[in-house]
């Protein structure tokens, strides 16, 4: 039988190697977890204080007739119980086999009523056993399985009963333990449905961003593409190669490498990533532009590699779109920042354009530029007036 409470104030937890698999929580969503705990509290709080008060109430009742031994035995094993009960429940749960226990227990105690309590307090109902038995019929409800703590009521029902020598008086715990078992059946059904309820929202959160992401990475691969493949075949279409041609030949290398490191490939991989340092890379990116001569003025940067690599990407972009719009061969490269941040302008005084007037199937500047940035957690801006040359600045984090 499995337990209802894992733990205890963060002590109660379960038993390992060979009870595992009969100690193990039988419920684990968050809500039952939490009313675990309280169980478990709640069912050391009756018992240690019921032995206390029942004690010290089954004394001062206690008559000529009520033989002493009769009473400091029973009511000294039920002490020794209560703390090794608690005991019991901090270092290993409410487990199925310490609550029958305390059932028994608490049922012999039950069966010998007659030598412990006054015989008109019996007749009366106002025995201090009948609250006594009350406690075993909550805990048996709040840990075990409907028909097993049913089943264990009946049990202490059964010995109160005989105890008191008037099976019908037992009525009362008989109504204890309906109330009780159907209260906790509606909070144990409450807390399942809002588990539920949790389960299926982080369900829904899980696949958003795992559409997120996969959408992401299909936005990365487009301006991966666009970037190399469809840039260099429109360098091709415009007549930029005449023949032969070591540049053409050396850029479809790089777009071969570049589409290669493609599958598998997030956006920006996720998690904590090493820094890297931009120069080098900056270096590269102005070193595969062979018609443009780019003036670098760098300082030193250090960023995520994922994040480095985008806002390179960036900035190749942009120094191609200044080799093929720009009407100019030279740009500048201007880097300012440090570790974990950094601003980077690439500017030239060629022609410039309206960033209004763009058409939006011009996806170079949107996705390749803005797009690409935004997703890496940065920020791109683009100022360019016609006649007044254009800047591109991208920087990050935002």
């Amino acid at each position: 039988m499995t337990s209802a409470a894992g733990s205890v104030g963060g002590q109660i937890r379960p038993a390992a190697g060979r009870h595992r698999r009969a100690r193990r929580p039988r419920f684990t969503g968050p809500s039952d977890q939490a009313l675990n705990w309280l169980a478990g509290w709640y069912a050391i709080a009756l018992r240690l204080g019921g032995a206390i008060l029942f004690t010290g109430v089954a004394v001062l009742a206690a008559t000529r007739q009520t033989s002493g031994w009769w009473l400091a035995a029973p009511l000294t094993a039920l002490c020794l119980w209560s703390a090794f009960f608690a005991w019991q429940v901090r270092r290993s749960g409410l487990t199925a086999t310490v609550v029958l226990a305390d059932a028994v227990a608490i049922s012999a105690l039950a069966l010998a009523q007659q030598h412990l309590v006054p015989a008109v307090l019996i007749t009366d109902n106002t025995s201090w056993m009948l609250p006594l038995a009350c406690t075993s019929v909550y805990i048996l409800q709040i840990t075990l399985r409907p028909w097993l703590g049913l089943l264990g009521a009946a049990m202490v029902v059964v010995a109160y009963g005989l105890g008191a020598g008037h099976p019908v008086d037992a009525f009362l715990l008989v109504v204890e333990t309906i109330v009780a078992a159907g209260l906790v059946a509606v909070i144990r059904g409450g807390a399942r449905q809002a588990d539920a309820i949790v389960a299926v929202s982080l369900e829904t959160e899980r696949q958003v961003r795992a559409e997120e992401a996969r959408r992401a990475d299909e936005r990365e691969q487009h301006r991966q593409l666009h970037d190399t493949v469809l840039s260099t075949l429109t360098m091709v279409a415009a007549g930029a190669f005449a023949g032969r041609s070591p540049a053409l030949t050396a850029q479809a290398n790089r777009d071969l490498r570049v589409l290669q490191r493609l599958e598998g490939t997030p956006a920006v991989p996720g998690g904590l990533a090493p820094l890297t340092d931009l120069a080098p890379k900056l270096e590269q990116a102005a070193a595969s532009t062979d018609d443009l001569a780019v003036r670098l003025k760098l300082v030193p940067v250090t960023l995520p590699s994922p994040v480095a690599d985008q806002l390179v990407a960036c900035v190749g972009e942009a120094l191609r779109n200044i080799g093929r719009h720009a009407g100019t061969d030279e740009a500048e490269v201007t880097v300012s920042g440090g570790a974990g941040w950094a601003v980077v302008k690439i500017t030239d005084h060629g022609r410039g354009f309206d960033p209004a007037a763009t058409p939006p199937s011009r996806r170079g500047i949107r996705e390749s530029i803005t797009g690409r940035m935004q997703a890496a957690g940065g920020r791109a801006a683009i100022a360019s007036h016609p006649g007044a040359g254009t800047t591109v600045t991208v920087s990050w984090p935002t």
